[in-house]
């Protein structure tokens, strides 16, 4: 089973039945705010923190009942928390920044995940063994994925002549397989979404991530609208702490955090492929959380001056139309949620440790 057809099953068992408008939380105490957020997308072990966090009972120690619905896209699912569906959400930050920059009103008040793990992959036994040589060969791309406008920045910043590289437009559903049956030499790709599948498959990769050339952008975002936050400030504080020390356990407890999660969504456990497509997901998220912004702040917690720095990228080579206004950080990001939840030397020492084979596979150094 390949992960877009683990993928589509898992969409139409949580589209049908009790869990049509989401995946519906334990039967709890009374007396709880009842909040409803949305994923980005699927659940997958990408984002198996808020499962962990309700599971474990860090939203119901504050006070929440958190039902989790599945997302449709990260474009989906900011529109549906700016038109009042949900009341909070994650949402990948690439589509943050867009969509703020088009008008869109939300606040972003912490992070998970400090690289969406944008790059290029080829085969390790393939013609491609530096990023050099890309020139005279073939990459693949699938036109609407959020690394593509990247792709010509992050070739030019590493020494490649663009004009130089065939670019071949995909479909999302043999993305991979092009790579794999050698039709392209190479492809764009988003490592926590492309990787598992070849690992399933006992694929050898090698992996040339854009944050290597600076090109780097936060993941995952914990979102509010500026009315929701205003009215119900301290509800989100809670979210966001709950969400925190989901993380938290979730990076200190890998096997049990995998295991948790597949008991809250059997969906995914009862895929063939699904302990395993959850542990990578998990694991390649977990590789790209070592940044200062956490180890040295606190789980969740974010540097503005980064998201301007991202901002600036999203602005040049996304954001172009005359549509696009430049987002004001201050009014569109608050730290003022994380830093409260914080991990111990020992216990980033023994998540990196944890974290490396995974690591690896990003050519990351953590």
């Amino acid at each position: 089973m390949t992960r877009r057809s683990f993928l589509k099953t898992s969409a139409g068992a949580l589209t049908t039945g009790a869990v049509a408008g989401g995946l519906a939380a334990p039967a709890i105490g009374q007396g709880l705010t009842k909040v409803r957020m949305t994923l980005p997308w699927l659940p997958q072990g990408a984002q198996l923190y808020p499962f962990v966090a309700r599971n474990k009972g860090f939203w119901r120690s504050r006070g929440l009942d958190v039902d989790i619905a599945r997302g449709f896209g990260s474009g989906a699912a900011i529109q549906a928390l700016t038109q009042g569906q949900f009341d909070l959400g994650m949402v990948a930050v690439p589509t943050v920044v867009l969509s703020n920059a088009r008008g869109l009103e939300t606040v972003g008040m912490g992070i998970a995940g400090y690289d969406v793990t944008m790059g290029i992959m080829v085969l390790e036994d393939g013609p491609i063994k530096t990023i050099k040589d890309l020139e005279g060969r073939r990459i693949g791309s699938v036109p609407t994925s959020v690394e593509v406008p990247y792709v010509k920045p992050f070739l030019e910043r590493s020494g490649v002549d663009p004009a130089k590289v065939t670019t071949v437009q995909l479909a999302a559903n043999v993305h991979e397989t092009s790579l794999i049956n050698k039709q392209v030499d190479a492809i764009s790709a988003v490592a926590t979404s492309n990787m598992p599948n070849l690992v399933a498959q006992g694929i050898k990769f090698r992996f040339f991530p854009f944050s290597a050339q600076g090109l780097r952008i936060y993941s995952n975002a914990f979102m509010a609208t500026p009315q929701y936050l205003a009215a119900n400030r301290q509800i989100c504080q809670a979210w966001v702490e709950g969400m925190c020390d989901g993380i938290r356990f979730a990076m200190t407890n890998f096997d049990e955090a995998v295991e948790t999660f597949l008991r809250e969504v059997p969906e995914v456990r009862m895929a063939a492929t699904g302990r395993e497509f959850t542990r990578m997901g998990w694991g390649l998220t977990l590789a790209t959380q070592f940044a200062p912004e956490l180890t040295e702040n606190g789980v969740g917690w974010f540097d503005p001056k980064s998201v301007e720095n991202q901002i600036d990228l999203i602005m040049q080579f996304v954001a172009t139309g005359a549509d696009a206004k430049r987002p004001d950080v201050s009014k569109t990001w608050s730290t003022a949620f994380v830093g409260g939840v914080k991990m111990t030397s020992g216990e980033i020492a023994a998540a990196k440790n944890v974290a490396k084979p995974f690591a690896e596979m990003l050519s990351a150094i953590i």
